[in-house]
Order: C-alpha cells, then sequence, then structure tokens
C-alpha cells in the first residue's frame, strides 16, 4: 500500500474512533413520519434504554447489542441510552429542529449487512468494503468520490450505516468529511 494510502487509512480510523457513539440510531433530531422507531445501540453488561426517562425493553440478537422497535406517540420525544441521548419527533408537522431521517439500507435488516460469528456480532463479508458493496456499485463510486472504494477500510468513516438524517448518510458535511483526511 503506497504511503499516502496508509496515511489516509490511519487518518480516518482515528478521527471516527474518537466520536464513536455508543446509540448508533436514531440519530439526534430525526424525525419520523409515522413508526415504528427503529433503535440500535452497542451495549455492555445490561443495557437499559430508555424513552421519556421509561426503560423499554429490548431486543438483543446477540450480546453486545441492544435493539427495540418503538411504536411512539405523535410528538417529541428523548431516546436515552446510558448518557448518550436523542431527540425525536414522530408524526406529521415536525418542527424544523427535526429532519427526516432516511433508513440505510431502506428495506433491510440486520442480518443484511451482520452475522454471528464465533460467539460475536460481526459482519457477514470480511471487509465493510465487500460487506457495502453487495449493493454499492464499485463503478459508480468515482462518481462522488475522488478516491476509488477500497481507499478507506472502512465506509463508516463518512457514511452512517444505519440511517440518518443527512444527504448521503453523512456523518459530516461533505468538506468537513473529506478535510479530516484531505487538508
Amino acid at each position: 500500500m503506497p504511503h499516502r494510502s496508509r496515511s489516509l487509512v490511519l487518518c480516518a480510523a482515528l478521527l471516527f474512533a474518537q466520536d464513536e457513539p455508543n446509540l448508533l440510531s436514531p440519530p439526534n433530531g430525526a424525525s419520523f413520519a409515522s413508526g415504528p422507531v427503529r433503535v440500535i445501540a452497542r451495549a455492555e453488561g445490561k443495557p437499559e434504554i430508555t424513552v421519556d426517562g421509561k426503560p423499554i425493553a429490548l431486543e438483543s440478537p446477540v450480546d453486545g447489542v441492544a435493539t427495540a422497535n418503538l411504536k411512539l406517540e405523535p410528538g417529541a420525544h428523548v431516546v436515552g441510552f446510558g448518557k448518550e441521548s436523542a431527540k425525536v419527533f414522530v408524526g406529521e408537522g415536525a418542527p424544523t429542529e427535526f429532519k427526516p431521517f432516511r433508513f440505510h439500507p431502506a428495506m433491510a435488516s440486520c442480518t443484511s449487512c451482520h452475522a454471528v460469528k464465533n460467539g460475536v456480532w460481526a459482519f457477514q463479508r470480511p471487509s465493510l468494503v465487500t460487506t457495502c458493496g453487495q449493493c454499492h456499485a464499485k463503478e459508480k463510486f468515482p462518481a462522488k468520490h475522488t478516491h476509488e472504494m477500497g481507499i478507506l477500510a472502512d465506509c463508516q468513516i463518512c457514511h452512517d450505516p444505519h440511517g440518518s438524517t443527512a444527504a448521503g448518510h453523512l456523518r459530516k458535511q461533505k468538506d468537513v468529511a473529506c478535510k479530516q483526511c484531505h487538508n
């Protein structure tokens, strides 16, 4: 691997690891026209997810993961997980501080990308490039990116794989995301 490529991978991996949340979805400020609201969290021990301060029943497909499908009444709610929280809105006429949530992948389940391997929740494929490449065509990639698909070992350095309120599921604005590694 050329020196520049190795630097980009290291740069992006360090930046991503610094602000990686445990509450993976929903993001703060998301609005949902209707339910259910899917909660996904990276968990250890006995996790507790709350809605408006009240604990909810969890599903745990495997140790280390907590999920729930919430059927919430219309209005604003706070989804909490440990020290993290996300304010969400359900129903029509969301206030301007809330943005429509876009699922990613649109109709997939957890097992579209993940599987239990040796008792641990992992990706089905050996890398995220091959996992994401199941749906995202390698040939179309250069139209929106300045590098090849495999230059970063982890697509989620820039994109949120569990859905978001941003175009392209970007974790940060495009100019900010690219400048993490490109001065």
